[in-house]
């Protein structure tokens, strides 16, 4: 049943899925959570496409699986946060509402996609509380999250969760080589990147800008770890800046140098990671520095989802992280 819905590395959570709808038991409300870039907006589509598929379980042709696959399906709705805006607000949620007590136009099935639903604003969240816990007949609402912690306690528990892991690293160099035709040695270079994000590595394969965005981050680490006191806030101050208009960018940054420090982590244990597989000569061993220094990254990424001060959080991590007294170029993997 999994292969037939072509999710890569999520066996249990589709296998789940499958058996509900062939029980008739699915549940109203799911909350999907896992990193950015795991497959939780694939899998989500996928169940709006099994939910209304014409050729049922699933097959990807017919019409609905069709305009679903497009986000083109007059009954299946994607709500995300307005690109001007820095929360989904009840506005957006009011519409939901208003929206979802109206017959589908053709599905059997209403579904609707709240995507990065940890930036619902707090008046948001509780508006969609009562929709959540008794929607009308016929609508699931899916909601997608890098981390359910950022919920309101009330909404995670209204759905059922389904916590998505990174995929294997096996898993995603096969599937790049088979889906994207990728030599089996940019496969491997990729999936190693990729960290178990099975997503982000298919848009890596399909998008060189997402590759250059990843060098020049390192680029950005490099010149931190080598710099003075002052050219790190000038790179703090560079960040908050962007923060306010591409928090995206800014995210995929420190996920970048999360990542990178996570590498050599495992590395300086003597384990594969899924990040730098070269020896990083300045912390080859140094076990505390990459320990703290991974930490402070995955705090810094907390806070500034946790809406703390965007200057004041990065010049707090660009202050703590250690000094190479070389600035030798960092590895970009295999």
């Amino acid at each position: 049943m999994a292969a037939s819905w072509g999710i890569v590395g999520h066996d249990w959570a589709v296998g789940l899925l499958a058996r509900s709808l062939e029980a008739g038991t699915i549940a109203h409300a799911y909350l999907i959570s896992g990193p950015r870039g795991v497959g939780k907006r694939t899998l989500a589509r996928t169940l709006a496409q099994a939910l209304n598929c014409l050729e049922p379980p699933r097959c990807g042709r017919c019409r609905a699986c069709r305009l679903i696959g497009r986000d083109a399906h007059p009954d299946v709705r994607t709500l995300t946060r307005p690109a001007d805006k820095k929360n989904l607000g009840i506005d957006e949620i009011k519409e939901l509402r208003e929206d979802a007590v109206l017959k589908p136009l053709e599905a059997r099935r209403k579904v609707y996609l709240l995507r990065e639903a940890e930036t619902l604003s707090e008046p948001a969240a509780n508006a969609l509380l009562k929709t959540l816990e008794e929607p009308p007949p016929g609508v699931v609402l899916l909601l997608t999250t890098t981390d359910a912690s950022l919920l309101l306690p009330t909404v995670v528990s209204r759905c059922q969760h389904l916590r998505l892991r990174p995929v294997a690293w096996t898993s995603v160099a096969a599937h790049l080589e088979a889906a994207a035709g990728l030599p089996r040695p940019e496969a491997e270079r990729l999936a190693d990147l990729a960290a178990g994000r099975i997503g982000w590595a298919l848009r890596a394969a399909a998008e060189p800008a997402l590759l250059a965005a990843r060098e020049q981050a390192l680029a950005q680490l490099q010149a931190a770890l080598a710099g003075s006191r002052l050219e790190r806030l000038r790179l703090a101050a560079g960040l908050a800046e962007s923060w306010s208009a591409r928090q995206d960018g800014v995210r995929e940054t420190l996920e970048t140098w999360r990542d990178w420090w996570r590498g050599c982590l495992l590395a300086s244990l003597g384990a594969r990671g899924d990040g730098p597989t070269t020896e990083v000569p300045a912390f080859a061993g140094d076990l505390t520095s990459c320990w703290r220094a991974l930490a402070r990254v995955q705090q810094t990424l907390a806070d500034l989802d946790a809406n703390v001060h965007p200057r004041l959080a990065l010049e707090a991590l660009l202050l703590a992280l250690p000094r190479t007294e070389a600035p030798s170029a960092l590895p970009r993997g295999q």
